[in-house]
């Protein structure tokens, strides 16, 4: 290299000095500004020239004159008879601004063995436009210098010359060394057309090994941030590292809400991580603005995964109609439906043979008041007569509309046995008025199996009208209550008529009022009596006793009986006369008498607890 050569590569380097300065302060460690080592061993010579070099430079940096500096360098050169090509051994501290940089730029000349001017010359020869003199002197460093700085370097610029097979081995080679740290300064001097190829072939050869199955041509895609994070977050999600890549897929939403890859991508995470309510929401926000690729995306999962994301947007489906309807009257608005329909008709091109979408489907037919068009798709899809419980139900709701109310309150009374929890949100669908049609026929029709004797269906007809109106009415728990005692549920009998008794009026007014409360009282002992809550139904008993003794008397012998009772109220005065609590003894005895008031025991015992009551020397 010649000394007018080596002095414009100085001057260039010093117009750019800006540019290089992230490199320059990567290569150039700390080290003492007033030591330079010079590692050649065989020439004391070149030593002296180092001295030399590095005071006059430093006497030209003192000076403020950075041309002098780099004139200075190239006399030196021609003192020595035309040798070029020395390189530095040591490393000097590079600080800034400019005026400090003389003695590393001096070390570029006078310091052959040490590699960080060396890969500062290559820079500054890319700089320059002459890339194959940057290759080689890259090539010309030691196997014992820092890998990943030249890695990088020979990487870019084996792409600039076009051999991408070396530019992917040194790329390969610079991810084994493990710090891709070194890239920032390097692409921060790189010319913008190599910058944006380097990214676009790291993009593309990212892509093709993750997506090596697939045959898709990428060529026309949009290179930018965005596509590069997606593709590292789908990497970390294949690896196992969901919480990064969720970080990633995060990372795009934040500038790109509507990006329907991240959020399928960020969803199908969350569908790993188990977390079904930012999975739903993830995968319900992408179909609303694209469902054909978030079906496609669907398809792709195994089956597995494919099932729970079904089952999870189904559910968030019946949960979002049933909260629609409990907020709204029947019919719906179309917009009040926009993500239940988005989602139902997104399924249904993906889940064909799953009926809970068509099912789904009929419901917001339903919901919105299309009911002819409701009764067709369940004609096409179930047949004219449904053997399925939960597709007569809907075929119920569209009778009932139609005020077929009889004929509706028998297909939904066969939901009662398994789908209790789906009568409850088909009644939804039935306008109020129809609704109360509905439980009126279900109960009469309750009424008139009962009297034969079927009273299981009478259970199930009657539960439909419980459903139907709810507290509103409780002539229907109470009918319900009595079908339950007769098949022996007790328990379920005791919950219904909790639920009468929780709403009677305090104080009652009215004499019917008063035995209708004395009657509820006493079914509800019955059933506690045979259920061993004696001591619950004692305090029933004595209250309708209290409310209305003679309607009392006549329910309890026409249901527990009165020798039964008085057996029952004999036992719990004795309990109550060994605790010495002589008044709630005395009340028992007399209510037992009521119901059989030739019983011996009861009398008996009236007359120890009355002797007890007046005895002067009562000791409790």
């Amino acid at each position: 290299m010649t000394t007018r050569e080596l002095q414009k590569i100085f001057k260039q380097l010093l117009s750019t000095a800006p540019l290089i300065r992230p490199v320059v302060s990567e290569l150039y460690v700390a080290s003492s500004r007033d030591r330079v080592v010079c590692e050649e061993s065989s020439a004391v010579e070149l030593q002296g020239i180092a001295v030399h070099g590095v005071t006059g430079a430093r006497q030209s940096d003192a000076g403020g004159d950075w041309e002098a500096a780099v004139t200075f360098l190239c006399q030196r050169e021609e003192a020595k008879g035309g040798r070029g090509g020395c390189k530095p051994a040591g490393q000097a501290q590079v600080r800034y601004p400019c005026r400090c940089a003389v003695p590393g730029l001096s070390t570029l000349e006078l310091q052959p063995g040490s590699d960080g001017p060396q890969i500062l010359s290559a820079d500054s020869l890319y700089q320059l436009g002459r890339v194959e003199e940057a290759y080689r002197l890259l090539l010309s460093i030691g196997p014992n210098s820092p890998r990943a700085p030249v890695l990088a370097r020979l990487a870019l610029l084996q792409l600039h010359r076009g051999f991408l097979y070396d530019t992917n081995q040194l790329l390969k080679k610079l991810i084994q060394c493990g710090d891709t740290s070194c890239l920032r300064p390097l692409l921060a001097i790189a010319h913008k057309k190599d910058r944006f190829q380097l990214q676009k072939h790291c993009h593309l050869v990212a892509k093709r090994i993750l997506e090596s199955q697939r045959d898709e041509s990428t060529s026309e895609r949009q290179w930018d941030a965005s596509e590069s994070l997606l593709e590292r977050a789908r990497c970390y999600a294949f690896l196992g590292q969901r919480k990064t890549a969720i970080y990633d897929f995060s990372a795009i939403l934040k500038d790109k809400p509507k990006h329907v890859q991240a959020l399928c991508g960020r969803g199908f995470t969350y569908l790993m991580l188990n977390q079904q309510k930012e999975c739903t929401q993830d995968l319900l926000a992408a179909l609303l603005i694209y469902p054909d690729e978030v079906s496609k995306d669907i398809l792709s999962l195994k089956d597995k995964a494919r099932r729970l994301v079904c089952d999870w947007l189904y559910e968030f489906c019946l949960l979002k109609l049933s909260q629609t309807l409990t907020c709204n009257e029947i019919p719906v608005s179309e917009e009040q439906l926009r993500e239940e329909n988005v989602v139902c008709g997104t399924m249904l091109k993906t889940e064909t043979r799953d009926p809970r979408w068509h099912l789904l489907c009929v419901d917001l037919l339903l919901a919105k008041g299309d009911v002819k068009t409701a009764g067709t798709q369940l004609v096409q899809v179930f047949g004219q007569e449904p053997r399925d419980a939960v597709a007569q139900g809907r075929l119920g709701v569209t009778e009932a509309w139609e005020q077929k109310y009889c004929s509706a309150a028998l297909r939904l009374s066969k939901l009662t046995d398994k789908h209790v929890d789906v009568l409850g949100s088909l009644l939804q669908l039935i306008p109020t008025n129809q609704r109360k049609r509905t439980a009126q026929a279900a109960a009469a029709e309750a009424s008139r199996v009962s009297s034969s004797g079927q009273w299981e269906q009478a259970l199930s007809l009657l539960t439909v009208s419980v459903q139907a109106v709810g507290n509103h009415k409780l002539q229907y728990l109470r009918q319900r209550a009595a079908c339950l005692a007769q098949l022996g549920l007790h328990d379920r009998a005791i919950s219904d008529l909790d639920r009468v008794i929780l709403r009677h009026n305090s104080p009652p007014c009215g004499e019917d009022e008063l035995k209708i409360q004395s009657e509820d009282l006493c079914r509800r002992g019955k059933s506690l009596v045979l259920t061993s809550k004696e001591g619950l139904a004692l305090e029933d008993f004595t209250k309708a006793l209290g409310l209305h003794r003679d309607q009392a008397v006549e329910c309890i012998e026409s249901g527990l009986g009165r020798i039964r009772a008085a057996e029952c109220f004999l036992k719990g005065a004795l309990q109550n006369y060994g605790e010495q609590q002589l008044d709630k003894a005395w009340m028992l005895v007399e209510c037992g008498l009521a119901m059989d008031s030739e019983n011996a025991e009861l009398r008996r015992l009236r007359t120890k607890v009355k002797r007890e009551v007046a005895s002067p020397c009562n000791v409790n």
